[in-house]
């Protein structure tokens, strides 16, 4: 098949250069174009660039965003547009674009819970595009980032019949954006509260988990509560979770389920896809995301991979760290892995 006319709008922030980054020489897509605010239009990509450990071509590089005009991009007949708008543009320009036919894959979170909107983890729910996959416009959503790093160690776990999750997460600064928690508030401490955080969670995750029947999806019963903090780590989103079953289970099994999980991703060969969407790291002191944040080592698959580690079982109760890049499988990377996926499949 031939590379497909994609363009990337809010090219300007962390995530949206982040969509830059791993869409830099795709060999499914192809970027002609990159839309920003009233601010950043006309700048080169170079000229406000602030990822640090960016790949990304020079022609990309020299590219000028372009104004954003919803009614421009329109006419323009993109194959697939990738969305990384502030949350105070999103919900009208995706609404009004998948509308006149486009197909978003949105980071943003503004539009995630509408009943006709999936929130796909590929991995996880690769199915629930099966609802708009053949319509002519949609909205694809890529979840909270907090909420990807927990729903990928979930899957392995749901044959076992989870009823409750405690989640406690470490959240990298960059997940705030540029310019983000000010440097005053994030050094040497921890903030215990992140505006809406901790409410996304708990109702993402289901709907992640949820069931697709004659195109609508019913979110699962897993109860999930959430304490969202904010910590002095540039990437990467750590989390302390405790699952709770209706049943005593058995931690070779728990081993076992997580180091031999696959999903669509991995079957298909993606380019953005890990090896393993889950690494367990059996060492007392890891995952950190000093060490560990791009453990799947791969190119274009680095940072999509989660690292669990510290797994314990307790009776009805499994307990592990889990770490996740919060820009990269929390953001940009999740969005690009759903249009690989329907790219396979002769959808976009």
């Amino acid at each position: 098949m031939s590379k497909k006319k994609v363009a990337v709008l809010g090219a300007s922030g962390i995530v949206g250069q982040r969509f830059c980054q791993l869409l830099s020489d795709h060999p499914f897509f192809d970027i002609p174009d990159l839309y920003s605010s009233q601010r950043s239009g006309s700048k080169k990509l170079l000229d406000i660039l602030r990822v640090p450990d960016h790949s990304i071509a020079d022609e990309l590089l020299h590219m000028k965003m372009e104004l954003l005009d919803t009614d421009r991009i329109a006419r323009e007949s993109y194959d697939a547009i990738f969305c990384a708008l502030p949350s105070s543009m999103e919900e009208n320009v995706e609404l009004r674009l998948s509308e006149l036919g486009n197909r978003i894959f949105t980071n943003s979170a503004m539009n995630r819970m509408r009943i006709d909107v999936p929130i796909v983890v590929p991995e996880v729910n690769p199915e629930h595009m099966e609802m708009v996959e053949n319509r002519s416009g949609f909205i694809i959503a890529n979840g909270n980032c907090s909420s990807i790093g927990l729903a990928l160690p979930i899957r392995p776990l749901t044959v076992l019949n989870p009823i409750h999750v405690e989640v406690t997460t470490l959240q990298a600064v960059s997940g705030a954006g540029y310019p983000g928690v000010p440097s005053l508030d994030a050094l040497g401490n921890v903030i215990p509260y992140i505006e809406s955080e901790e409410e996304k969670i708990s109702t993402e995750v289901p709907k992640m988990l949820g069931t697709l029947k004659e195109g609508r999806i019913t979110n699962s019963a897993l109860r999930i509560d959430a304490t969202c903090t904010r910590v002095p780590v540039l990437e990467g989103h750590t989390e302390s979770v405790a699952i709770r079953f209706d049943k005593n289970v058995d931690l070779e099994k728990v081993r076992n389920l997580m180091i031999n999980f696959r999903g669509l991703p991995q079957d298909l060969k993606l380019p953005t896809a890990p090896k393993k969407p889950i690494i367990l790291d059996s060492r007392n002191d890891r995952p950190q995301p000093a060490l560990d944040l791009m453990n799947d080592g791969s190119g274009r698959s680095d940072g999509m991979a989660v690292t669990v580690g510290r797994l314990r079982v307790s009776e009805d109760t499994v307990r592990f760290v889990a770490l996740s890049h919060n820009t990269i499988r929390g953001a940009a990377g999740g969005s690009i892995l759903n249009a690989e996926i329907l790219y396979s499949r002769g959808k976009l």
